[in-house]
Formats: C-alpha cells, sequence, structure tokens
C-alpha cells in the first residue's frame, strides 16, 4: 500500500551532520512517496506512532529501517502545598508540591526575574564546559547514531543543545545541580506555549548515580513550571531507556504516547 507524504528538507540537521536530510510528512492529499524523491536525501527520518504500522509497513517497503522508539510523558505541575494542607490538590499533588518545593528551598531571584533554585542553579556561561562533558558523554542512546550519523558527531550535537540552554537559545535554560566545574547533573528547559513546557535533556553525572539527583533535576524543572505559571511539563525519552522512564514515572509521569523512528 503507497505512502502519501512528502519530504520537508531539515537544513540545520544536514548543515550540522553534513549529512542531507528530510523528514516524512504524511499527508492524504499528496503523490505516493517514491524512491526517486527519497534519493534525493542522504538520510531520511520518519517517526511512526506506535499503533500506526500500516504506515510503518508501508516505509519498510521502502527501505526505512527501525531506529528508536520513542515514549512521551506529562504530568500537570502540582500546586504548592504546605505539609497538612489539602486545600491544593490531592495527595499525590501535594508529595510532589513538596519534593519540588525542597529543590527550591530558599528560592531567589537572578537579575532579570530568574529564578534561582537553592539546590540547583541556573547555569551560565562559566559552566560551558562541564555541561558540555556531561551532555556529550550522556546521551548513549539516541536517534542520532550510527550507521547515519557518525559518533563523534552525535556526541557534539548534545555538547551544542546543551550549550545553547545556556544561552536561551532552542532552551529556554539549563538548570545544574554542582558548583561550577564539577556538575552533579543537568536539565534543560523550553516553554512551549502558555500552559505548556517540555525537558529537553537530562543527565546525572556517573559518578552521582543513584543518589537522587536525578528527582532532584526534576523536581526543579517542576518548580521552574511553577513559578512561570506552567501548568503541563512533557518530557520524551528513548524507549530502551528504562532509567530513565522508571525516572519519570516516580516524579509523577504519565505516558501520551509511543512511536517508532525510522531512517532510510
Amino acid at each position: 500500500m503507497p505512502l502519501h507524504a512528502t519530504i520537508e528538507p531539515l537544513g540545520w540537521e544536514s548543515d550540522f551532520f553534513n549529512v542531507s536530510s528530510g523528514k516524512i510528512i504524511v499527508n492524504p492529499a499528496a503523490a505516493p512517496l517514491s524512491g526517486c524523491a527519497l534519493d534525493a536525501f542522504q538520510v531520511v527520518q520518519a517517526k511512526v506512532a506506535a499503533d500506526a504500522m500500516g504506515q510503518a509497513d508501508a516505509l519498510a517497503e521502502l527501505g526505512f529501517r527501525l531506529v528508536e522508539g520513542e515514549i512521551d510523558c506529562s504530568l500537570r505541575v502540582p500546586k504548592r502545598c504546605g505539609r497538612g494542607d489539602g486545600a491544593h490538590g490531592d495527595l499525590a499533588d501535594s508529595a510532589q508540591g513538596d519534593l519540588a518545593d525542597r529543590a527550591v528551598e530558599g528560592s531567589a531571584r537572578l537579575p532579570g526575574g530568574a529564578p534561582y533554585a537553592g539546590h540547583l542553579r541556573i547555569a551560565g556561561r562559566g559552566d560551558n564546559a562541564a555541561v558540555s562533558r556531561l551532555a556529550s558523554s550522556a546521551f548513549r542512546l539516541s536517534r542520532f547514531r550510527e550507521p547515519w550519523y557518525r559518533e563523534q558527531d552525535r556526541r557534539r550535537f548534545y555538547a551544542v543543545w546543551a550549550q545553547n540552554a545556556i544561552l536561551g537559545t532552542f532552551d529556554d535554560l539549563c538548570l545544574v545541580k554542582g558548583r561550577p566545574g564539577a556538575i552533579e547533573g543537568m536539565v534543560t528547559l523550553r516553554r512551549l506555549g502558555a500552559d505548556d513546557a517540555r525537558i529537553g535533556l537530562l543527565a546525572v553525572d556517573p559518578a552521582f548515580t543513584r543518589r537522587g539527583v536525578g528527582r532532584v533535576l526534576f523536581a526543579g524543572a517542576l518548580a521552574w513550571c511553577r513559578l512561570q505559571g506552567i501548568s503541563r511539563l512533557r518530557v520524551a525519552t528513548q524507549a530502551g531507556n528504562l532509567a530513565a522512564l522508571r525516572l519519570y514515572i516516580a516524579c509523577g509521569a504519565t505516558v501520551d504516547s509511543t512511536a517508532y523512528w525510522l531512517y532510510r
């Protein structure tokens, strides 16, 4: 069965990876996807909902291969609740709110109104090197992988992503735990609209795993959302990253959708 779709050129990714890349946009009104159109790109990406097996089968017939699964999660940002005060939500909200409040204990505001968390801080230019090192080594489970993309470019991609978050480019900010030069973990955040935000990257230095750093980072992300008046926090992870998925579920997130990435 033919797949009706267009191919959207991915200019930024093509330049960054030095690999001409495009992405499938399914459109019933478009012409059937052809091998000739696909051959114009070195890599063509397709994201297919996990229940759209017909699309996956059609792409497989055109030479697409499975790269990775993706799980998208979200949770309602809890309101701040005092102990014993159930007026602002249910028990789960209260517990999650207490966790987030501990992450921002002693909160203040930086110049420009940016929030500063007592257990976390907003990364600055002086953190570029440490944050880049962590980001470049942390995300080994990635759809930007061989044989489609080179290993060194994958590492560079996440390092640049983290650097841009420090500058407020693409992601709005990067929160870190640890003193300058000794970063224990990091999380980047981007506001999507009036009510939603998304975690871009969340990573813990291997020397600090199993110490609750991930939960503190997630709680700090929730606290930032609450300070911004954001009501829902979203985060995606690879299907193979069970540690991340367990963390998000333990912090109150639920699965919204699942999908597969396929490349040709």
